[in-house]
């Protein structure tokens, strides 16, 4: 039996394979087989393709249709650039004023990352790393954080899909351990300059661009809850 998903089911659904790295930068977002793999109307994946191209994740294109995203070296610098800004003040408030519970999340969602690290669940771990930030942000209570960093999140994964396609996460393991350590210490000072740190050894460690192929198959992907993971083929440099 189908199951009628709503708007926001869509939505997730394509936001989740775009940052599970399911659906890579430049891949063709067809409304008619999406339609198809979601069982819905053109029309509702049209507003839902509207919506993240109102975020920056997908990009729409006059006569060409709409496709995902594709971020320049420009585009990193300047997510890069208001990520430090935000998440050192993410991360300074949370030492000053954390709570048991906060740590107790914190540390669980650790635990999801090493369990997927541990079992190579690269789609995972490429969400995980990328939510440990968006749930710091959570836990500080600031909506505004937490929104912006979320569409963040979502465009740093692109950039990582984009220049290194090889690459399970861009976050260095243990970081956000440590980050968490400092955070549980109170020690706001250190817990700002790790995050630096941090993004620092993120942003360096993204390669120069490659190009993908627009070769997707939707209903592998979506055709039964979005669990199935294609192999986009991948071509270095031009």
């Amino acid at each position: 039996m189908t199951v009628k998903l709503t708007n926001q089911d869509i939505y997730d659904r394509i936001y989740a394979a775009i940052s599970e790295r399911r659906l890579l930068p430049g891949t063709k977002l067809s409304e008619e087989r999406l339609a198809q793999a979601f069982h819905a109307s053109r029309t509702r994946v049209r507003e839902v393709l509207l919506r993240l191209s109102q975020e920056l994740i997908v990009e729409a294109h006059p006569n060409r249709g709409a496709f995902v995203a594709s971020p320049t070296q420009e585009d990193m610098h300047h997510v890069f650039a208001v990520r430090r800004a935000l998440e050192r003040a993410v991360a300074a408030e949370l030492a000053e004023r954390y709570g048991g519970q906060t740590i107790a999340l914190l540390r669980g969602h650790l635990d999801s990352e090493a369990r997927a690290r541990a079992t190579g669940d690269r789609p995972a771990l490429a969400r995980l790393t990328g939510d440990f930030h968006v749930r710091l942000a959570e836990t500080t209570g600031n909506r505004i954080f937490t929104e912006n960093l979320r569409r963040l999140v979502a465009l740093t994964g692109l950039i990582i899909a984009q220049y290194d396609a090889h690459a399970i996460s861009a976050c260095p393991e243990h970081e956000h351990e440590d980050i968490v350590k400092a955070i549980e210490a109170g020690d706001a000072k250190r817990a700002e300059r790790l995050m630096l740190l941090h993004l620092a050894h993120v942003e360096q460690g993204i390669q120069p661009p490659g190009s993908v192929s627009n070769e997707v198959n939707f209903e592998r992907i979506f055709g039964s809850g979005g669990e199935g993971e294609t192999t986009p083929k991948r071509r270095r440099g031009g």
